[in-house]
């Protein structure tokens, strides 16, 4: 559709933790050519991608940013490999309350003010940072599960933002960083001068 961007809302990992998650989609396409999670950064679903107008992309930033401005930061922690039958290789989450939480204020916001379909997969939440998928071939599937859970990334990291990701030429580019408790950093008016 013309003039409509496809954009998600995810989690994304602390650099260094970032860096380790991406080598191991580099060793995926390396030993096994599975290569299709490389077009989008180490991250967290929270809300499945959607189709929103391009020009109306700053203000989907200022809304989000405003929902998120009360977000208090958590700690998530990778906690083993899972599966989702024989297509999808994933690192997995420990049980997190305040994950769940903010996934379900997001999911209602889109609804409500958005009006964004309702995914079964924002229905059925089931947080994980994917590895391998779609290219993953059934033929090589126990061969790649043993190697992902030889090299998985055992990891606690602080959650102190979202992000607003968008599919540009094929691939998922940050577009803005929705920082929890952001309303600290609007400046504020220091003179009655300033307020009038």
């Amino acid at each position: 559709m013309k003039g409509m961007g496809k954009y998600f809302i995810g989690l994304l990992p602390p650099p260094a933790l970032e860096t380790s998650l991406h080598q191991v989609k580099v060793d995926l396409k390396a030993h096994f050519q599975v290569k299709y999670a490389l077009q989008s950064p180490a991250h967290l679903t929270l809300k499945m991608p959607f189709r929103y107008k391009e020009a109306k992309e700053q203000e989907l930033v200022i809304r989000f940013t405003s929902l998120l401005e009360d977000q208090p930061s958590f700690t998530l922690q990778l906690k083993g490999i899972g599966q989702f039958g024989r297509r999808n290789i994933h690192h997995q989450l420990a049980p997190s309350s305040p994950l769940l939480e903010l996934q379900t204020k997001l999911r209602g916001f889109c609804k409500r003010y958005l009006h964004l379909v309702e995914e079964l997969s924002d229905r059925n939440y089931q947080p994980h940072m994917t590895l391998a998928y779609k290219d993953l071939k059934q033929s090589h599937f126990e061969e790649v599960l043993a190697f992902v859970k030889k090299n998985a990334v055992q990891a606690d990291f602080l959650v102190d933002r979202a992000y607003l990701l968008k599919n540009v030429e094929g691939r998922w580019k940050v577009v803005a960083p929705l920082i929890f408790g952001n309303r600290a950093e609007i400046p504020q008016p220091t003179s009655k001068s300033e307020i009038l």
